[in-house]
Protein backbone atom coordinates (compact mmCIF):
# COMPACT_ATOMS: atom_id res chain seq x y z
CA UNK A 1 0.00 0.00 0.00
CA UNK A 2 1.34 3.09 -1.00
CA UNK A 3 1.94 6.35 1.05
CA UNK A 4 -1.61 8.39 0.92
CA UNK A 5 -1.14 11.71 -0.88
CA UNK A 6 -1.47 15.67 -0.25
CA UNK A 7 -2.37 17.57 -2.83
CA UNK A 8 -1.38 21.73 -2.72
CA UNK A 9 -2.97 23.42 -5.65
CA UNK A 10 -1.85 27.90 -6.01
CA UNK A 11 -1.33 29.67 -8.76
CA UNK A 12 0.91 31.68 -6.51
CA UNK A 13 4.05 30.00 -6.67
CA UNK A 14 5.30 31.86 -3.73
CA UNK A 15 2.37 30.78 -1.54
CA UNK A 16 2.87 27.00 -2.95
CA UNK A 17 6.43 26.37 -2.05
CA UNK A 18 5.38 27.67 1.42
CA UNK A 19 2.90 25.13 1.44
CA UNK A 20 4.78 22.02 -0.07
CA UNK A 21 7.37 22.68 2.15
CA UNK A 22 5.55 23.05 5.21
CA UNK A 23 3.52 20.20 4.15
CA UNK A 24 6.45 17.86 3.67
CA UNK A 25 8.39 18.84 6.39
CA UNK A 26 5.72 17.45 9.02
CA UNK A 27 3.98 14.96 7.38
CA UNK A 28 6.76 13.64 4.23
CA UNK A 29 7.91 10.49 6.07
CA UNK A 30 4.08 9.28 5.69
CA UNK A 31 2.62 10.59 3.18
CA UNK A 32 3.65 11.99 -0.29
CA UNK A 33 2.91 15.67 -1.09
CA UNK A 34 2.72 17.45 -4.17
CA UNK A 35 2.35 20.35 -5.69
CA UNK A 36 0.54 21.93 -9.06
CA UNK A 37 0.06 25.64 -9.75
CA UNK A 38 -2.92 24.72 -12.56
CA UNK A 39 -6.17 23.41 -11.71
CA UNK A 40 -6.17 21.89 -14.52
CA UNK A 41 -3.31 19.88 -13.97
CA UNK A 42 -3.85 19.12 -10.80
CA UNK A 43 -7.65 17.58 -12.02
CA UNK A 44 -5.53 15.87 -14.07
CA UNK A 45 -3.42 13.83 -11.28
CA UNK A 46 -5.89 13.47 -9.16
CA UNK A 47 -7.56 10.96 -12.24
CA UNK A 48 -4.41 9.02 -12.69
CA UNK A 49 -4.20 8.64 -8.55
CA UNK A 50 -7.91 7.44 -9.39
CA UNK A 51 -6.81 4.75 -12.05
CA UNK A 52 -3.59 3.78 -10.41
CA UNK A 53 -5.69 2.96 -7.07
CA UNK A 54 -3.71 5.27 -4.68
CA UNK A 55 -5.53 7.46 -2.01
CA UNK A 56 -5.67 10.72 -1.60
CA UNK A 57 -6.07 12.10 1.84
CA UNK A 58 -6.22 15.83 1.82
CA UNK A 59 -6.95 18.57 -1.15
CA UNK A 60 -6.02 21.93 -0.30
CA UNK A 61 -6.95 24.33 -2.96
CA UNK A 62 -6.47 28.39 -3.39
CA UNK A 63 -9.67 30.05 -3.35
CA UNK A 64 -8.93 32.21 -6.25
CA UNK A 65 -7.49 29.64 -8.43
CA UNK A 66 -7.67 31.25 -12.61
CA UNK A 67 -10.24 29.82 -14.13
CA UNK A 68 -12.19 27.93 -11.05
CA UNK A 69 -13.35 28.50 -7.73
CA UNK A 70 -11.60 26.91 -5.63
CA UNK A 71 -14.63 25.36 -3.77
CA UNK A 72 -15.58 24.26 -7.07
CA UNK A 73 -12.16 22.51 -7.20
CA UNK A 74 -12.50 20.61 -4.30
CA UNK A 75 -15.96 19.49 -4.98
CA UNK A 76 -14.27 17.93 -8.59
CA UNK A 77 -11.87 16.61 -6.31
CA UNK A 78 -14.30 15.18 -3.65
CA UNK A 79 -15.91 13.47 -6.98
CA UNK A 80 -12.73 11.73 -7.81
CA UNK A 81 -11.80 10.59 -4.54
CA UNK A 82 -14.90 10.72 -1.97
CA UNK A 83 -13.09 10.32 1.42
CA UNK A 84 -10.61 13.36 0.33
CA UNK A 85 -10.14 16.28 3.20
CA UNK A 86 -11.52 19.20 1.17
CA UNK A 87 -9.01 22.17 2.78
CA UNK A 88 -9.57 25.92 1.21
CA UNK A 89 -6.42 28.33 1.35
CA UNK A 90 -7.40 31.72 1.66
CA UNK A 91 -5.09 34.61 1.52
CA UNK A 92 -5.06 37.17 4.17
CA UNK A 93 -6.84 40.18 4.53
CA UNK A 94 -5.54 43.83 5.60
CA UNK A 95 -6.81 42.97 8.99
CA UNK A 96 -4.25 40.17 9.29
CA UNK A 97 -6.60 37.59 11.62
CA UNK A 98 -7.19 33.97 11.36
CA UNK A 99 -11.05 35.06 9.84
CA UNK A 100 -10.59 36.85 6.55
CA UNK A 101 -13.66 38.88 6.77
CA UNK A 102 -13.18 40.11 2.71
CA UNK A 103 -14.42 36.11 2.00
CA UNK A 104 -16.22 35.51 5.22
CA UNK A 105 -20.08 35.30 2.87
CA UNK A 106 -18.29 32.43 0.68
CA UNK A 107 -16.51 30.66 3.65
CA UNK A 108 -19.81 30.73 5.82
CA UNK A 109 -21.69 29.70 2.36
CA UNK A 110 -19.35 26.87 1.61
CA UNK A 111 -19.53 25.07 5.16
CA UNK A 112 -23.00 25.86 5.00
CA UNK A 113 -23.83 23.23 2.08
CA UNK A 114 -20.33 21.23 3.58
CA UNK A 115 -18.65 21.80 0.26
CA UNK A 116 -15.58 22.00 2.53
CA UNK A 117 -14.14 20.59 5.42
CA UNK A 118 -12.41 23.69 6.65
CA UNK A 119 -10.23 26.46 5.60
CA UNK A 120 -6.55 27.65 6.56
CA UNK A 121 -5.43 31.83 5.77
CA UNK A 122 -2.12 31.79 4.14
CA UNK A 123 0.93 34.40 4.71
CA UNK A 124 1.14 32.34 8.33
CA UNK A 125 4.76 33.22 9.83
CA UNK A 126 5.22 29.86 10.99
CA UNK A 127 3.01 26.52 10.15
CA UNK A 128 2.96 25.74 13.78
CA UNK A 129 0.92 28.09 14.70
CA UNK A 130 -1.82 28.02 12.08
CA UNK A 131 -1.46 25.27 9.61
CA UNK A 132 0.03 22.12 11.36
CA UNK A 133 -3.33 22.04 13.99
CA UNK A 134 -6.21 22.10 11.61
CA UNK A 135 -4.37 19.42 9.33
CA UNK A 136 -3.41 17.61 11.84
CA UNK A 137 -6.89 16.99 13.38
CA UNK A 138 -8.02 16.48 9.56
CA UNK A 139 -5.55 13.64 8.81
CA UNK A 140 -5.79 11.76 11.95
CA UNK A 141 -9.73 11.89 11.35
CA UNK A 142 -8.72 10.29 7.53
CA UNK A 143 -5.98 7.64 8.94
CA UNK A 144 -8.48 6.29 11.34
CA UNK A 145 -11.68 5.98 8.63
CA UNK A 146 -9.11 4.52 5.73
CA UNK A 147 -6.23 3.10 7.25
CA UNK A 148 -5.02 0.15 9.93
CA UNK A 149 -5.25 1.58 13.24
CA UNK A 150 -5.37 0.37 17.34
CA UNK A 151 -7.44 -2.08 17.73
CA UNK A 152 -9.22 -3.44 20.97
CA UNK A 153 -11.71 -5.75 19.79
CA UNK A 154 -12.40 -7.71 16.95
CA UNK A 155 -15.99 -8.94 16.23
CA UNK A 156 -16.73 -12.14 14.76
CA UNK A 157 -21.35 -12.61 14.19
CA UNK A 158 -23.59 -12.46 11.43
CA UNK A 159 -23.92 -9.36 8.95
CA UNK A 160 -27.77 -8.93 10.13
CA UNK A 161 -27.85 -10.51 13.70
CA UNK A 162 -29.59 -7.53 16.40
CA UNK A 163 -26.93 -9.09 18.48
CA UNK A 164 -24.28 -8.74 16.45
CA UNK A 165 -25.46 -5.19 15.45
CA UNK A 166 -26.14 -4.42 19.16
CA UNK A 167 -22.76 -5.65 19.97
CA UNK A 168 -21.24 -2.60 17.62
CA UNK A 169 -23.14 -0.26 18.39
CA UNK A 170 -22.39 -0.38 22.04
CA UNK A 171 -18.52 -0.35 21.48
CA UNK A 172 -19.18 2.69 18.58
CA UNK A 173 -21.09 4.44 20.90
CA UNK A 174 -18.34 4.09 23.34
CA UNK A 175 -15.60 5.39 21.43
CA UNK A 176 -14.13 1.96 21.73
CA UNK A 177 -11.69 0.93 18.46
CA UNK A 178 -12.94 -2.60 16.80
CA UNK A 179 -13.52 -3.91 13.45
CA UNK A 180 -16.19 -6.44 12.41
CA UNK A 181 -15.90 -9.48 10.27
CA UNK A 182 -18.93 -11.50 8.87
CA UNK A 183 -18.46 -15.16 10.02
CA UNK A 184 -18.94 -16.27 6.56
CA UNK A 185 -16.29 -13.96 5.37
CA UNK A 186 -12.98 -15.08 4.10
CA UNK A 187 -11.19 -13.14 7.18
CA UNK A 188 -13.92 -14.48 9.37
CA UNK A 189 -13.17 -18.44 8.35
CA UNK A 190 -9.56 -17.13 9.35
CA UNK A 191 -10.64 -15.91 12.79
CA UNK A 192 -12.97 -18.88 13.58
CA UNK A 193 -9.71 -20.70 12.94
CA UNK A 194 -6.95 -18.62 14.69
CA UNK A 195 -8.69 -18.43 18.01
CA UNK A 196 -11.17 -21.46 18.06
CA UNK A 197 -14.07 -19.24 17.86
CA UNK A 198 -17.52 -21.15 18.60
CA UNK A 199 -19.82 -20.47 15.88
CA UNK A 200 -22.69 -21.56 17.62
CA UNK A 201 -22.24 -19.21 19.95
CA UNK A 202 -22.23 -15.58 18.28
CA UNK A 203 -21.31 -12.90 18.42
CA UNK A 204 -18.14 -13.55 19.80
CA UNK A 205 -15.91 -10.41 20.74
CA UNK A 206 -12.10 -10.89 20.66
CA UNK A 207 -9.75 -9.03 22.77
CA UNK A 208 -6.47 -7.52 21.42
CA UNK A 209 -4.97 -10.35 23.90
CA UNK A 210 -6.59 -12.63 22.19
CA UNK A 211 -9.27 -14.63 24.05
CA UNK A 212 -12.49 -14.54 23.81
CA UNK A 213 -15.97 -13.54 24.64
CA UNK A 214 -18.88 -15.54 23.17
CA UNK A 215 -22.27 -13.46 22.90
CA UNK A 216 -20.90 -11.30 25.86
CA UNK A 217 -23.67 -8.90 27.92
CA UNK A 218 -23.23 -5.23 28.55
CA UNK A 219 -21.68 -6.00 31.79
CA UNK A 220 -19.23 -8.50 30.66
CA UNK A 221 -17.52 -5.98 28.08
CA UNK A 222 -17.58 -3.49 30.15
CA UNK A 223 -15.35 -5.74 32.53
CA UNK A 224 -13.48 -6.84 29.92
CA UNK A 225 -12.53 -3.62 28.78
CA UNK A 226 -11.74 -2.87 32.60
CA UNK A 227 -14.69 -0.39 33.01
CA UNK A 228 -16.41 0.13 36.56
CA UNK A 229 -20.10 -1.49 36.64
CA UNK A 230 -20.58 -1.25 40.39
CA UNK A 231 -20.44 2.21 42.08
CA UNK A 232 -18.42 2.37 45.02
CA UNK A 233 -20.54 2.39 48.38
CA UNK A 234 -19.79 4.98 50.19
CA UNK A 235 -21.68 8.23 50.48
CA UNK A 236 -21.36 10.57 47.65
CA UNK A 237 -21.98 14.55 47.11
CA UNK A 238 -23.41 14.11 43.87
CA UNK A 239 -24.85 11.59 41.95
CA UNK A 240 -25.46 12.28 38.54
CA UNK A 241 -28.28 9.72 36.47
CA UNK A 242 -26.95 10.11 32.69
CA UNK A 243 -24.18 10.58 31.01
CA UNK A 244 -25.10 12.69 27.83
CA UNK A 245 -23.89 16.23 27.21
CA UNK A 246 -25.99 17.63 30.47
CA UNK A 247 -24.91 14.54 33.16
CA UNK A 248 -21.20 15.14 31.66
CA UNK A 249 -21.29 18.51 31.89
CA UNK A 250 -22.37 18.64 36.01
CA UNK A 251 -19.96 15.59 36.49
CA UNK A 252 -16.70 18.11 35.03
CA UNK A 253 -18.39 21.11 36.91
CA UNK A 254 -19.31 19.08 40.50
CA UNK A 255 -15.73 17.18 40.20
CA UNK A 256 -14.25 20.01 39.54
CA UNK A 257 -15.14 22.02 42.44
CA UNK A 258 -14.60 19.31 44.98
CA UNK A 259 -17.91 17.31 45.16
CA UNK A 260 -17.53 13.18 45.39
CA UNK A 261 -19.18 12.48 42.17
CA UNK A 262 -20.73 9.87 40.39
CA UNK A 263 -21.94 8.82 37.29
CA UNK A 264 -24.47 6.42 36.92
CA UNK A 265 -25.11 5.54 33.22
CA UNK A 266 -26.81 2.19 31.85
CA UNK A 267 -25.49 2.36 27.80
CA UNK A 268 -23.06 4.54 26.37
CA UNK A 269 -21.18 8.10 26.83
CA UNK A 270 -22.50 10.67 25.38
CA UNK A 271 -26.33 9.41 25.32
CA UNK A 272 -28.02 10.30 21.88
CA UNK A 273 -26.21 13.55 21.26
CA UNK A 274 -22.94 10.76 20.85
CA UNK A 275 -24.66 9.13 17.75
CA UNK A 276 -24.90 12.14 15.91
CA UNK A 277 -21.99 11.75 13.00
CA UNK A 278 -21.41 15.65 13.17
CA UNK A 279 -22.64 18.69 15.39
CA UNK A 280 -21.47 22.07 14.01
CA UNK A 281 -23.63 24.80 16.75
CA UNK A 282 -21.95 23.53 19.99
CA UNK A 283 -19.86 26.07 21.73
CA UNK A 284 -15.93 25.91 20.89
CA UNK A 285 -16.22 23.91 18.00
CA UNK A 286 -16.60 26.01 15.07
CA UNK A 287 -15.46 23.48 12.25
CA UNK A 288 -18.09 21.11 14.22
CA UNK A 289 -17.25 17.76 16.19
CA UNK A 290 -18.63 14.44 15.51
CA UNK A 291 -21.44 13.78 19.22
CA UNK A 292 -18.79 10.28 19.81
CA UNK A 293 -15.95 13.01 19.84
CA UNK A 294 -17.52 15.37 21.54
CA UNK A 295 -18.74 13.00 24.77
CA UNK A 296 -14.88 10.99 25.43
CA UNK A 297 -13.85 14.62 25.44
CA UNK A 298 -16.17 15.44 28.36
CA UNK A 299 -16.13 12.10 29.93
CA UNK A 300 -11.83 12.30 29.80
CA UNK A 301 -12.19 15.72 31.21
CA UNK A 302 -14.33 14.64 34.10
CA UNK A 303 -12.46 11.37 34.85
CA UNK A 304 -9.38 13.83 35.45
CA UNK A 305 -11.46 16.32 38.10
CA UNK A 306 -11.95 12.99 39.75
CA UNK A 307 -15.23 12.35 38.74
CA UNK A 308 -16.29 8.07 39.05
CA UNK A 309 -18.05 6.25 36.50
CA UNK A 310 -20.13 3.42 36.71
CA UNK A 311 -22.10 1.75 33.56
CA UNK A 312 -24.61 -0.89 32.55
CA UNK A 313 -26.74 -0.75 35.65
CA UNK A 314 -29.93 1.60 35.48
CA UNK A 315 -31.28 3.48 38.21
CA UNK A 316 -34.70 2.00 39.38
CA UNK A 317 -35.52 3.69 42.35
CA UNK A 318 -35.21 6.82 44.24
CA UNK A 319 -36.24 7.50 47.61
CA UNK A 320 -35.36 9.95 50.60
CA UNK A 321 -34.13 8.93 53.63
CA UNK A 322 -33.61 11.64 56.19
CA UNK A 323 -31.08 14.44 54.15
CA UNK A 324 -29.74 11.89 52.11
CA UNK A 325 -30.92 10.64 48.66
CA UNK A 326 -30.80 6.25 48.11
CA UNK A 327 -31.03 5.48 44.31
CA UNK A 328 -32.35 1.63 43.47
CA UNK A 329 -29.98 0.00 40.68
CA UNK A 330 -31.06 -2.72 39.10
CA UNK A 331 -29.23 -5.73 40.41
CA UNK A 332 -30.35 -4.79 43.36
CA UNK A 333 -27.46 -2.55 45.09
CA UNK A 334 -27.72 1.47 45.63
CA UNK A 335 -26.45 4.57 45.74
CA UNK A 336 -26.71 6.98 48.69
CA UNK A 337 -26.22 10.74 48.01
CA UNK A 338 -26.52 14.00 49.24
CA UNK A 339 -27.86 15.23 45.98
CA UNK A 340 -29.31 13.63 42.41
CA UNK A 341 -29.09 15.41 38.87
CA UNK A 342 -31.51 13.46 36.56
CA UNK A 343 -29.64 13.92 33.22
CA UNK A 344 -31.44 10.53 32.18
CA UNK A 345 -32.44 11.64 28.78
CA UNK A 346 -34.91 9.98 26.63
CA UNK A 347 -35.42 6.78 24.23
CA UNK A 348 -36.05 6.98 20.52
CA UNK A 349 -39.77 6.55 20.11
CA UNK A 350 -40.62 3.69 18.12
CA UNK A 351 -42.45 3.72 14.84
CA UNK A 352 -44.82 0.98 15.60
CA UNK A 353 -45.26 -1.10 12.79
CA UNK A 354 -45.05 -4.66 13.27
CA UNK A 355 -43.32 -5.84 9.77
CA UNK A 356 -40.28 -3.16 11.15
CA UNK A 357 -40.22 -3.92 14.87
CA UNK A 358 -39.40 -7.11 13.50
CA UNK A 359 -36.28 -6.30 11.32
CA UNK A 360 -34.99 -3.93 14.28
CA UNK A 361 -31.21 -4.93 14.11
CA UNK A 362 -31.35 -6.20 10.81
CA UNK A 363 -31.68 -3.34 8.49
CA UNK A 364 -34.43 -1.49 10.55
CA UNK A 365 -32.14 1.08 13.62
CA UNK A 366 -33.64 3.44 15.87
CA UNK A 367 -31.23 6.59 16.01
CA UNK A 368 -28.18 7.45 13.49
CA UNK A 369 -26.61 3.45 14.28
CA UNK A 370 -23.22 4.66 13.04
CA UNK A 371 -21.35 1.76 13.29
CA UNK A 372 -23.63 0.46 9.98
CA UNK A 373 -22.56 3.31 8.06
CA UNK A 374 -19.46 1.75 6.29
CA UNK A 375 -21.41 -1.07 5.64
CA UNK A 376 -24.42 0.97 3.69
CA UNK A 377 -21.45 1.63 0.98
CA UNK A 378 -23.15 1.95 -2.87
CA UNK A 379 -26.73 0.95 -1.29
CA UNK A 380 -29.71 2.64 -0.84
CA UNK A 381 -30.70 4.21 2.37
CA UNK A 382 -33.89 6.07 4.13
CA UNK A 383 -33.87 8.26 6.66
CA UNK A 384 -36.78 8.97 8.54
CA UNK A 385 -37.28 12.16 10.58
CA UNK A 386 -37.63 16.19 10.35
CA UNK A 387 -35.00 17.32 13.18
CA UNK A 388 -31.33 17.98 12.99
CA UNK A 389 -30.78 14.67 14.42
CA UNK A 390 -32.41 12.91 11.31
CA UNK A 391 -30.49 15.83 9.22
CA UNK A 392 -27.02 15.00 10.42
CA UNK A 393 -27.67 11.02 10.00
CA UNK A 394 -28.70 11.32 7.07
CA UNK A 395 -25.80 14.07 5.52
CA UNK A 396 -23.37 11.12 7.27
CA UNK A 397 -25.22 8.25 5.38
CA UNK A 398 -24.83 10.22 1.88
CA UNK A 399 -20.79 9.93 2.50
CA UNK A 400 -21.28 6.00 1.95
CA UNK A 401 -24.75 5.08 0.55
CA UNK A 402 -25.24 5.43 -2.82
CA UNK A 403 -28.39 6.88 -2.72
CA UNK A 404 -30.36 8.14 0.87
CA UNK A 405 -34.34 9.27 1.05
CA UNK A 406 -34.80 11.36 4.24
CA UNK A 407 -38.55 10.75 4.67
CA UNK A 408 -40.57 13.43 6.46
CA UNK A 409 -44.28 13.11 7.80
CA UNK A 410 -44.62 17.09 7.82
CA UNK A 411 -45.12 19.12 4.80
CA UNK A 412 -41.62 21.36 5.21
CA UNK A 413 -37.97 21.17 6.61
CA UNK A 414 -37.61 24.83 7.89
CA UNK A 415 -40.18 23.21 11.10
CA UNK A 416 -37.90 21.64 12.72
CA UNK A 417 -34.49 21.40 11.04
CA UNK A 418 -31.49 24.14 11.45
CA UNK A 419 -30.97 26.77 7.92
CA UNK A 420 -27.31 25.31 8.09
CA UNK A 421 -28.60 21.61 7.62
CA UNK A 422 -31.11 22.53 4.97
CA UNK A 423 -29.00 23.84 2.72
CA UNK A 424 -26.21 21.32 3.54
CA UNK A 425 -29.12 18.45 2.41
CA UNK A 426 -30.03 20.83 -0.76
CA UNK A 427 -26.60 20.63 -2.12
CA UNK A 428 -25.99 17.24 -1.34
CA UNK A 429 -26.63 15.38 -4.84
CA UNK A 430 -26.95 11.60 -3.55
CA UNK A 431 -29.84 12.63 -0.72
CA UNK A 432 -33.66 13.20 -1.58
CA UNK A 433 -35.89 14.58 0.64
CA UNK A 434 -39.86 13.51 0.42
CA UNK A 435 -41.83 15.47 2.20
CA UNK A 436 -45.56 14.20 3.56
CA UNK A 437 -44.18 10.61 3.44
CA UNK A 438 -44.28 7.99 5.89
CA UNK A 439 -43.40 4.15 5.86
CA UNK A 440 -46.26 2.06 6.80
CA UNK A 441 -44.50 -1.49 5.83
CA UNK A 442 -40.98 -3.21 5.98
CA UNK A 443 -39.97 -6.64 3.54
CA UNK A 444 -37.56 -9.11 4.19
CA UNK A 445 -36.98 -12.12 5.46
CA UNK A 446 -33.36 -12.23 7.15
CA UNK A 447 -33.00 -8.55 6.89
CA UNK A 448 -34.71 -5.68 5.58
CA UNK A 449 -35.12 -5.17 1.56
CA UNK A 450 -38.46 -3.20 0.80
CA UNK A 451 -40.23 -0.51 2.08
CA UNK A 452 -43.94 0.17 1.57
CA UNK A 453 -44.11 4.30 1.21
CA UNK A 454 -47.29 6.46 2.00
CA UNK A 455 -48.37 9.91 0.51
CA UNK A 456 -49.61 10.95 3.72
CA UNK A 457 -52.07 13.90 1.74
CA UNK A 458 -52.87 11.41 -1.46
CA UNK A 459 -53.01 7.92 0.44
CA UNK A 460 -50.65 6.63 -2.89
CA UNK A 461 -48.38 4.01 -2.03
CA UNK A 462 -44.63 3.17 -3.50
CA UNK A 463 -42.54 0.60 -2.78
CA UNK A 464 -38.63 1.28 -2.56
CA UNK A 465 -35.49 -0.64 -1.90
CA UNK A 466 -33.89 -0.24 1.08
CA UNK A 467 -31.08 -2.01 2.95
CA UNK A 468 -31.73 0.53 5.81
CA UNK A 469 -33.80 2.33 7.75
CA UNK A 470 -32.78 4.44 10.40
CA UNK A 471 -35.84 5.98 12.39
CA UNK A 472 -35.83 9.36 14.44
CA UNK A 473 -38.61 10.61 15.14
CA UNK A 474 -38.21 12.49 18.35
CA UNK A 475 -38.10 10.57 21.85
CA UNK A 476 -39.95 9.75 24.93
CA UNK A 477 -38.47 10.48 28.69
CA UNK A 478 -36.94 7.23 31.02
CA UNK A 479 -38.51 8.59 33.88
CA UNK A 480 -41.09 5.59 34.93
CA UNK A 481 -38.39 4.31 37.19
CA UNK A 482 -39.19 7.52 39.64
CA UNK A 483 -42.35 6.07 40.08
CA UNK A 484 -44.44 8.33 42.74
CA UNK A 485 -41.60 9.67 44.34
CA UNK A 486 -40.74 13.09 41.77
CA UNK A 487 -43.49 14.61 40.32
CA UNK A 488 -44.04 14.64 36.23
CA UNK A 489 -46.08 15.99 33.41
CA UNK A 490 -48.82 13.48 31.36
CA UNK A 491 -45.80 12.72 28.90
CA UNK A 492 -43.31 11.44 31.56
CA UNK A 493 -41.22 14.77 31.45
CA UNK A 494 -40.32 15.46 35.15
CA UNK A 495 -41.76 19.11 36.14
CA UNK A 496 -39.22 21.87 37.12
CA UNK A 497 -39.01 25.01 39.25
CA UNK A 498 -42.38 27.09 38.33
CA UNK A 499 -44.38 24.14 36.77
CA UNK A 500 -44.12 21.98 40.35
CA UNK A 501 -47.27 22.88 41.35
CA UNK A 502 -47.53 25.25 44.83
CA UNK A 503 -47.96 22.51 48.28
CA UNK A 504 -46.82 20.03 46.54
CA UNK A 505 -46.37 17.23 49.64
CA UNK A 506 -43.25 15.24 47.76
CA UNK A 507 -40.59 14.90 49.99
CA UNK A 508 -38.53 15.39 46.76
CA UNK A 509 -38.52 18.92 45.19
CA UNK A 510 -36.55 19.33 41.79
CA UNK A 511 -34.80 22.84 41.19
CA UNK A 512 -33.47 23.33 37.15
CA UNK A 513 -30.30 23.92 36.46
CA UNK A 514 -31.04 25.25 33.12
CA UNK A 515 -34.62 27.24 32.19
CA UNK A 516 -32.52 26.51 28.11
CA UNK A 517 -33.09 22.98 27.00
CA UNK A 518 -30.20 20.65 26.50
CA UNK A 519 -28.44 19.08 23.20
CA UNK A 520 -29.50 15.46 24.64
CA UNK A 521 -33.17 15.68 25.69
CA UNK A 522 -34.60 18.88 24.54
CA UNK A 523 -35.48 19.17 28.57
CA UNK A 524 -33.41 20.48 31.24
CA UNK A 525 -31.01 18.57 33.69
CA UNK A 526 -32.44 18.33 36.72
CA UNK A 527 -31.64 18.17 40.48
CA UNK A 528 -33.08 16.78 43.57
CA UNK A 529 -32.65 18.27 46.58
CA UNK A 530 -34.70 18.90 49.74
CA UNK A 531 -36.32 21.50 50.56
Amino acid sequence: MTDPVLLVVDHDPRELVASERALRRRYGADYRVLAERSPEAALELLERLVRRGEDVALVAAELRLPGIDGVEFLERAHALHRGVVRTLLVAMDEYHTRIPFGELETIRYATALGRIDFWVVKGWTTPEEWLYPRVQEALSAWMTANRSRHLVYRILGERWDPRTHALRDMLTRNSVPFEFRPVDSEEGATLVGAFGVDTERLPALIRHDGSVLHDPTPDEVARSHGIRTRPSPELHDLAILGAGPAGLAAAVYGASEGLSTLVLEPLAIGGQAGTSSMIRNYLGFPRGIGGGELAHRAWEQAVLFGAEFAFTRPATGLATRGKERVIALSDGSGVIARAVIIAAGVDYRRIGVPSLERLVGAGVFYGAAGAEAPAMAGEEVCVVGGANSAGQAALHFAGYASRVNLLVCGGSLAAGMSDYLIRQIEATPNLDVRLRTRVIEGHGDAHLEVLTLEDVGTGLREEVVAAALFVMIGAEPRTEWLGEAVRRDDRGFVLTGRDVPRGDGRRIALRSLSRRACLACSRPATCATGR
